[in-house]
């Protein structure tokens, strides 16, 4: 069968989408009037409090690459989905509430990088901001923004990433991080409603937990499902780079002190679990709902939560799910698109070219950065097959290149040389740039989980190499170059050496 989602869809749905777009923009522009200075634009002036805190780290964090990607890995191997990926992700959260957050206000610093040329020199910062930058690109939310356009309007994906994904732009332009914690807060709400409605209404009409019992594989039910262990290991490593998150630190710097930050984290772990098991509910009922004929059978796994949740739901209730879709996506695309935009102003053109660029040439630049960002973001988009695919490769190259400099940094005793961090940052950022193209170029194309396998044969058997195990290998790349460089660096940097911005 064919499912025609614009037939499930009233004009009050169109409606719906059309006034929340306005209302983002219309808080952008109100933002954009009462910038002051660089601090304003990129930190919201650290004067952000517990509430917006909840609110802009919950819905930056889950936008469309789990709602879609989270549902993806339920919709093919079941409920390892929460305890395999998503899951895993809490224990990092608690860890950085409590452990990191003080720790890293206390340095007031503005970004990731700022903390790595605090510890190890401004070289070691640079690969620091280049990993941050490829990590922040806006290419998950525009892959998202590209299915909805796809799915709902029909429209070529690229279409819908470059209209939907163009508004979060222009806000965020105007309005910088306080006008994405106020629309994150807006979006916040809507996100968590919606999907709280959805769910139970797609259970009623599919069939709960027991039909699915009856008919799915019993795999499905298992935590670890039918995913090869490695690959589990490296999905759950995924979780690494929270404790690394560009934007994360963008918002520990943004505000009023630690305890918010921590507080905010757990609050958010709360709702995050709650919302990872609404979307792991809903991948698998989607595939419920594929073999059972509701559905078509070529439905993609990135498109089969929206698909059966536009199909279960009345009227307006659609247009306020697709809003809050929208929202999820777009409260990450401005947050990245702002972190990027300011690793290439702020982080490299800032301290290689520029030291005492003042605070008004530093917004003005950092804008072009966010286009920058914005346009290879799209390009990059649309490079992968699966949005699960692409998280795992940004988030490779952000842990394998800032993980070690940053921890060793804030929990290695002793004197720390300069030489170790930039060659932490080198060996992990190059370690698993290389790994991609080996396995690329040695691996075969697997139709089924739509990645490079690469088979090595061993004796009589063969072990399977994905591109995905990058991290397994570029992390300890990382670590042994650390210590490389700690065996035979000689110059110590100052940990506390300042850094400035013009006045």
């Amino acid at each position: 069968m064919d499912l025609d989602v614009n037939a499930h869809m009233s004009w009050f749905d169109f409606v719906v989408i059309a006034a929340y777009l306005a209302f983002m923009l219309g808080i952008g522009w109100y933002v954009s009037k009462r910038m002051k200075n660089f601090d304003d634009f990129f930190i919201a002036g650290r004067t952000m409090t517990t509430p917006i805190l909840v609110c802009t780290l919950v819905s930056t964090y889950y936008g469309i690459d789990v709602l879609f990607g989270t549902s993806e890995l339920a919709y093919n191997e079941g409920i390892v989905a929460w305890f395999g990926y998503s899951r895993p992700t809490y224990l990092f959260f608690i860890i950085a509430a409590f452990l990191l957050a003080g720790r890293l206000r206390q340095r007031n610093h503005r970004s990731l990088p700022d903390v790595v040329s605090g510890f190890y020199g401004p070289q070691a910062g640079v690969f620091a901001a280049l990993a941050s930058f490829v990590y922040s690109l806006p290419s998950l939310g525009l892959f998202g923004m590209g299915k909805v356009g796809q799915v709902i309007f029909g429209i070529d994906p690229w279409v819908g990433g470059l209209l939907f994904g163009g508004i979060a732009l222009v806000y965020t332009l105007w309005g910088g991080l306080m006008a994405d914690a106020l629309t994150d807060t807006v979006q916040f709400v809507l996100m968590c409603v919606t999907l709280g409605i959805a769910i139970p209404i797609v259970m009623s009409r599919v069939g709960g937990f027991e039909t699915l019992t009856h008919s799915l594989p019993a795999s499905y039910f298992q935590p670890l499902g039918g995913v090869p262990v490695w690959l589990v290991v490296v999905y759950a490593a995924t979780g690494l780079t929270i404790l690394v998150e560009p934007a994360f630190y963008q918002r520990i710097f943004a505000a009023r002190s630690h305890r918010d930050v921590r507080n905010a984290l757990l609050i958010g772990v709360l709702l995050w679990s709650a919302y990872d098991w609404c979307v792991t509910a809903g991948g698998m009922l989607a595939r419920h709902a594929v073999d059972a004929g509701i559905l078509p059978a070529d439905t993609h796994p990135n498109e089969a939560l929206l698909r059966i949740v536009v199909w279960a739901l009345p009227a307006g209730l659609t247009g306020l799910f697709l809003a809050g879709v929208l929202a999820a996506e777009m409260s990450t695309i401005d947050s990245y698109c702002l972190v990027a935009g300011g690793n290439v102003v702020y982080d490299i053109y800032r301290p290689i070219f520029r030291p005492r660029a003042s605070s008004d040439q530093l917004s003005r630049l950092t804008k072009w950065g966010i286009l920058l960002s914005w346009g290879l973001g799209f390009v990059l988009a649309f490079m992968f097959g699966r949005l699960l695919a692409l998280w795992v490769f940004m988030s490779t190259i952000l842990t394998s290149t800032v993980f070690v400099p940053i921890m060793t940094g804030l929990f290695w005793p002793g004197a720390k040389k300069k030489l170790a961090g930039i060659l932490a940052g080198a060996a992990g950022l190059t370690g698993a740039v290389s790994f991609y193209l080996l396995v690329r170029q040695c691996g075969v194309w697997n139709e089924e989980y739509e990645t490079y396998i690469w088979s090595l044969a061993i004796g009589a058997g063969a072990i399977e190499i994905w591109q995905e195990y990058a991290l397994l290998f570029s992390l300890p790349a990382s670590f042994a170059g650390f210590l490389a460089g700690q065996a035979i660096g000689r110059d110590v940097h100052d940990p506390d050496a300042a850094v400035e911005v013009g006045a």
